[in-house]
């Protein structure tokens, strides 16, 4: 991660997460989709190993995705934001690599993948970009888990940061924003303990770095988290 004064060149250049494709793709995805589907809080969308029947792209609300590992530990892998597209992960595997939840009750919508390649308007450099964002994919999950390495306040920096440009990505403040997730969720995320995220965030608090009620979080001092996510390896 580079060096840099503030949210400008690390949280923005960067650019949003790999599930988070141009607007003109997502505009062209959301024209081949099906009625808006409500998921309720809680609720589940798809499960890990499901056979692959299409996309779905977030309206509104929050979901996350776990993965059941082989010890039998379920392992919290992604959250989706709106606009972004559940399922890219599956196209090259043909099933789906997680089990995705509602974290808040959220609309989608649903996309069937022969409707993707069957539309004559989809140009074929779209299709290829679908691809190259499905290996990103697979490819975001592996740096997740290399990340388990980096010390724990790396990783809660590193955290705010991704979610500082998913905002911005949509057109909202990078430095003022709402997580659905709770903290038991965002630690499970972040591989460590619940406690020890609520020590970190109450240190970023006591350091002036950013504040937090609820779900509620502001980054106070950009320049001061860009520091610390810019010492992850």
């Amino acid at each position: 991660m580079e060096t840099s004064t503030g949210l400008d060149k690390p949280y923005i250049e960067q650019g949003a997460t790999s599930s988070h494709p141009s607007l003109l793709i997502v505009q062209e995805l959301k024209n081949l989709s099906r009625p808006i589907l409500i998921l309720r809080r809680k609720k589940t969308l798809l499960y890990q190993g499901d056979t692959f029947q299409g996309l779905y792209i977030v309206q509104s609300g929050m979901l996350k995705q776990t993965l059941q590992c082989k010890n039998d530990n379920e392992q919290l892998t992604h959250f989706f934001l709106p606009e972004d597209i559940i399922g890219l992960d599956a196209i090259g595997e043909g099933f789906y690599s997680g089990t995705v939840i509602a974290i808040e009750t959220s609309g989608l919508l649903h996309i069937p993948f022969r409707r993707i390649e069957e539309f004559p308007d989809l140009q074929t450099s779209h299709m290829q970009l679908l691809r190259c964002l499905s290996r990103a994919m697979s490819l975001e999950h592996s740096r997740m888990w290399q990340m388990i390495s980096q010390p724990a306040d790396v990783r809660l920096a590193c955290f705010f940061a991704a979610m500082s440009r998913n905002f911005f990505a949509r057109g909202y403040s990078p430095y003022s924003f709402r997580l659905a997730m709770s903290r038991q969720e965002m630690a499970d995320y972040l591989c460590m303990a619940v406690e020890t995220l609520s020590r970190l965030i109450s240190r970023f608090q006591r350091q002036g770095i950013l504040t937090a009620r609820g779900h509620e979080y502001c980054i106070v001092d950009p320049d001061a988290l860009a520091s610390i996510a810019a010492r992850s390896k």
